[in-house]
């Protein structure tokens, strides 16, 4: 092909710039007459068409019939964008005819020499993303644009040639919605077929599990062999169970069309859908959420409010309209560029798509059959439910793991079944259960997945609201390869058995706190659903897992039971086989890869909750729970047997909530515009210190260890400190707190509890006195002891009055995701510890839900004792119990305690269970990560805890999670040396 003279390029360039001034911010719509920017050189043609558009309802139409390439001369907006390596290009293509040849994109400075250039491929038609980084494009001699010195990168850009492959003499394509980005290009940015090395230099580590569907496509393909009588039952009785679970989910003979189709038919008028003569498809332009705009149709509302709603509509109904509507829809889906290959430009959280989409395709499969577009939709769904990635072992990429079940579980199902043969929806099925049975193993460090305590782990941390969605699928896939070979392993339906039981442990009934609300501090995504209630029945009834021989698992049944599950056939068969409701759990649970103790007796549960090196404290969004900050700093929560269980009737109600004031947090109490996000999009902040979180000693009672310095940034104290413990014994809880020291200008309190009352008459007991008055706001003198009785039924026992504030009023505040004014009446007692406090303290004792008897027991006499309170170690006695507990954070040494020396950073117990034999924790809630980082895989590493007792000991018994222990004896000294792990405490039994 002759090359364009540089004297014309030269020229084009003049000419348009001193014409159009082009600028920076030009975005290329096609919606007008053709821009004079753009030229074809060679035998080709370009023009605007109304043909197919991605933007309005034109677009640029290149046509070639020889060699000839498409030229596009806009130096000012090109060099803008090439000034930063990190922007790009990003357009749709729409191709007519597939070819295994690439187009090649060039850019070129004005003297006609290549400065970077990409291939994008087109084997296939309609419409496709090319969205793509200059630092991910070639040099002329094949090397990425990446690795040239930013210093030597060619900056005088001028155009861009887009040329067809000279083994294609002929074709056409369109172009729209192109623009030379002035901003850097979306990080996930993903890899598809056109673009099979996009974001080639974005770490692994960094780009998400989202952007891996074309690299899943690459594995190897499933062998299909022959398959035995047996195992084809085991396919019949999948496909008969997945019917019947979806079939649960279809509103049936409840489905009222006259309700229904106005709302669906308004929609789809609005869409101007309309197919051609050519069978094709046009109307409104289907996006990506990053690209849309409101002239676009989103992918969720396309898949869940217009092609599923038309399945409904015609399996319920067999509505001629809706059959047609169904595939006229889903022919545009695909051809828009929701289609197997495609990245939609980024594709993140497509799975929330997809799931409506499979439903669709399901309750469609006759009838796409009978339309001969089984294989093409088919195809679709098994490239966006990332089945392929099912076709090798897991490879440890768990960080999105739980979005993964969440969204796609269920759809790599039914891709699966799906499919044309037995043999193949066999080999499928297998290759689905195997990806099940090791998504289910436990992960390492902060990634997501299942951790070897119970939790539940995403964006690097427990997050139980989104455990709620991704554990929650597993019932409907319990469901599906019940009577199969596709069941979870016993392994993998263990660690869902302890997960599933961890969330009924920090779960009220239902609730949990906010403390470990992640970005949902209120509202349903604090509660376990119905769903999630619904999966731990299912998994009792696919077998006992405790060996009691009975029909289902007594603990997995006992708990769906007294969690008032809904569904009547699992209660049925549950009953039948003779369990029955289980108690709530007592005891308290130690969770450290979450910095979480629960201490729990009765119907009450105490929530404990820290932040760490490698655990966040509160998850922040653009949007969501901005005023977070505290829900970490040492908060107690309690969720007391009020009726009806839950966060709510504890007081815990977001209108109106301060949210300065969590129970049992030392807080500097700020405005909401100074407590509000630094950030303007996501903050999970971090301590600087790796030692906070809880122990426990066998299993009953237990501490929360808590200190930090906050970080420097905008609206934040830097330096603030505070040293904080909690320590719990039966409905005892001890509260200390020492070295609370900051430079604020606003007043530091530490709150003991925050109730919303609907009675404001409602009363406060302080020293046998009662405060009924509203508002109320009433300073304790410091004259001695107090004691107070909050609105829940609990006391609170403090040694002085001094800095006691207790407060009946209305609270004005904002709601943690649109910022909108609430309000509410809230009774609030808290200890002001002044501005700018220089090395304050304090301590507490409350009582949970206590007798009368019990109350006046405790006003008489103590039934603690705090043998050490200073910044380098918190000591309590508790008299009840016989338990001595020890929190050493900068190391403790002492002579009156059988423990006389404990290194920095560890918790001990302790407790004589006669005069010659005692029990003994020791523990670190560090979890021993060295890489830190937003999420690691790194696994825990066993750190070494040594501790000096008085007397001579010997060793009868140990345990603990990657523990081991050795005890020396010398001199009437016993040293003891403990590995742990895990966070979790090693637990000795020693005998004198």
């Amino acid at each position: 092909m002759k090359r364009i003279a540089k004297e014309v390029i030269s020229t084009i360039i003049l000419a348009l710039t001193s014409v159009l001034g082009l600028s920076a911010a030009t975005i290329y719509d096609f919606g007008q007459n053709l821009p004079q920017s753009v030229r074809v050189n060679g035998r080709g043609n370009a023009e605007i068409s109304t043909d197919r558009y991605k933007c309005g309802d034109k677009s640029l139409k290149f046509s070639w019939q020889g060699q000839a390439e498409l030229l596009v001369v806009d130096p000012v907006a090109i060099q803008a964008s090439m000034g930063n390596a990190q922007n790009g290009i990003m357009l749709w293509v729409y191709n007519t005819a597939p070819c295994d040849q690439p187009l090649r994109f060039t850019f070129k400075n004005v003297n006609n020499k290549e400065v970077c250039h990409f291939d994008f491929y087109i084997k296939y038609t309609g419409w496709r993303a090319c969205w793509l980084k200059y630092v991910d494009m070639k040099t002329p001699d094949g090397s990425w644009y990446a690795d040239i010195p930013a210093e030597e990168r060619l900056k005088d850009a001028a155009f861009l040639s887009v040329r067809p492959s000279p083994m294609m003499p002929s074709g056409t394509i369109y172009i729209d919605r192109m623009q030379f980005s002035t901003e850097p290009i979306n990080n996930q940015v993903t890899p598809d077929m056109q673009l099979p090395e996009n974001n080639k230099h974005m770490t692994r580590d960094k780009l998400w599990h989202w952007c891996r569907l074309w690299e899943w496509e690459q594995n190897p393909r499933l062998e299909t062999p022959q398959i035995n009588a047996e195992q084809k039952k085991a396919v019949e009785n999948a496909l008969r169970n997945i019917e019947k679970c979806f079939a649960n989910d279809w509103p049936g003979s409840e489905y009222n069309p006259d309700k229904y189709r106005p709302k669906l038919e308004a929609m789809y008028a609005k869409y101007s859908f309309k197919r051609l003569p050519d069978g094709t498809v046009v109307g409104t332009p289907i996006v990506s959420n990053d690209e849309a705009t409101a002239a676009d149709l989103k992918l969720l509302p396309c898949c869940k409010d217009l092609i599923y709603r038309y399945a409904l509509d015609y399996v319920i109904t067999k509505s001629p309209q809706a059959r047609e509507r169904y595939f006229l829809l889903m022919d545009h889906l695909i051809d828009q560029g929701f289609a197997f290959g495609s990245g939609m430009g980024t594709n993140h959280h497509y799975g929330y798509n997809i799931n409506f989409l499979c439903n669709a395709i399901w309750l469609m499969r006759k009838e796409i059959e009978k339309e001969g577009k089984m294989e093409l939709y088919r195809a679709t769904l098994e490239y966006w439910s990332g089945v392929a990635a099912c076709r090798t072992e897991l490879d440890g990429d768990n960080d999105g793991i739980v979005d993964a079940w969440n969204t796609l579980l269920i759809p790599k199902v039914t891709a699966a079944l799906l499919q044309a043969t037995d043999e193949t929806k066999y080999a499928y099925m297998q290759s689905v259960a195997r990806w099940a049975n090791a998504s289910l193993q436990y992960s390492n460090g902060t990634a997501g997945g299942l951790k070897i305590d119970g939790t539940g782990f995403h964006h690097g941390g427990l997050y139980p609201a989104y455990c709620n969605g991704g554990l929650s699928v597993f019932g409907q896939f319990c469901e599906i390869v019940k009577d199969t070979d596709f069941a979870l392993s016993p392994e993998a339906a263990g660690n869902l058995k302890k997960a599933l039981l961890t969330m009924r442990n920090y779960s009220n009934l239902r609730d949990w706190t906010i403390g470990i609300g992640g970005r949902h501090p209120f509202g349903p995504s604090t509660t376990m659903s119905n769903k999630i209630v619904e999966t731990i029945g299912r998994l009792a009834l696919l077998g006992d897992q405790t060996g009691t021989g009975l029909a289902a698992d007594p603990d997995l049944g006992g708990a769906y039971l007294a969690l008032e599950g809904k569904n009547d056939e699992i209660k049925s068969a549950l009953r039948k086989a003779g369990i029955k409701a289980q108690a709530a759990p007592e005891g308290f649970f130690v969770y450290n890869y979450g910095a979480l103790g629960v201490h729990r007796r009765g119907a009450w549960m105490l929530s404990l909750k820290a932040f760490n090196s490698d655990v966040w404290g509160s998850e922040i969004y653009k949007v969501e729970n901005r005023f977070g900050r505290y829900q970490s700093y040492g908060s107690a929560l309690l969720l007391g047997s009020n009726s009806p269980q839950g966060a709510a009737s504890s007081g815990f109600v977001q209108d109106g909530w301060d949210w300065n004031r969590l129970p049992g947090t030392t807080t500097i109490h700020l405005p909401l515009e100074q407590l509000n996000s630094p950030l303007p999009g996501t903050l999970m902040e971090r301590n600087s210190s790796r030692f906070p979180g809880a122990s426990s000693l066998e299993g009953r009672n237990g501490v929360l260890a808590f200190t930090y310095v906050e970080a420097d940034r905008p609206n934040f104290c830097a330096g603030a400190t505070a040293t904080k413990s909690v320590f719990c014994f039966d409905n005892r809880i001890v509260y200390i707190g020492t070295g609370i020291t900051n430079n604020s200008e606003y007043p530091t309190e530490t709150t003991l509890f925050q109730q919303f009352i609907e009675d404001k008459s409602c009363e406060l007991e302080l020293n046998e006195d009662y405060l009924g008055a509203f508002p109320l706001f009433y300073n304790c003198p410091d004259q001695g002891k107090v004691v107070l009785g909050d609105t829940k039924g609990n006391y609170f026992f403090l040694p002085s009055g001094k800095g006691l504030v207790v407060c009946k009023q209305d609270q004005t505040s904002r709601d943690y995701k649109n910022k909108v004014t609430t309000k509410g009446k809230f009774a609030t007692a808290y200890i002001n510890h002044g501005k700018a406090p220089k090395e304050e303290h304090y301590a507490y004792m409350m009582l949970i839900e206590p007798s009368s008897k019990e109350v006046k027991k405790y006003t008489k006499k103590s039934p603690y004792t705090v043998l050490q309170a200073d910044n380098s170690a918190h000591l309590v006695r508790d008299e009840i119990t016989g338990i001595t507990a020890y929190i050493s954070y900068k190391g403790y040494v002492g002579s009156n305690t059988v423990v006389t020396s404990i290194e920095p950073e560890t918790i001990v117990m302790e407790r004589a269970i006669d005069p010659s034999t005692m029990v003994l924790s020791i523990c670190t809630p560090d979890l021993g990560i060295t890489q830190k980082g937003y999420t690691t895989d790194q696994p825990s590493q066993p750190i070494v805890k040594t501790i000096e007792l008085k007397g001579e000991w010997n060793l009868l018994n140990s345990e603990g999670i990657g523990s081991t222990v050795k005890v020396e004896t010398s001199a009437g000294v016993t040293k003891v040396t403990a590995t742990c792990q895990h966070g979790q405490p090693v637990e000795l039994r020693l005998k004198k």
